[in-house]
């Protein structure tokens, strides 16, 4: 199955943390997922374990807060049209 990639929501640098240098995040809008596509979705990536579908208030409990805010911006994003530049979760301006 194919996902089609609209636009790009956030850029989020990570300072280096952990055993990890630094990096950059990226969320990109892949439209709405119908639950017969969504169920065709797996993980493709050692690092991911599964994959989980929630609903956007039950989202924000289930993220490390950094990656809420991550989320955060890009439903901000989806709302105003307008990509969000993050430092470390937290918005650059």
């Amino acid at each position: 199955m194919t996902v089609e990639i609209r636009a790009l929501l956030v850029v989020d640098w990570v300072e280096p943390h952990g055993p990890w240098d630094d990096q950059l995040a990226f969320i990109f809008d892949g439209g709405v997922v119908d639950g017969s596509r969504a169920a065709d979705l797996r993980p493709h990536d050692e690092e991911l374990s599964e994959l989980v579908f929630a609903a956007y208030d039950e989202s924000r409990s289930l993220l490390p807060p950094r990656l809420a805010r991550r989320f955060e911006a890009a439903v901000e994003a989806v709302s105003d049209g307008r990509m969000r530049y993050l430092r470390n979760g937290m918005p650059i301006w």
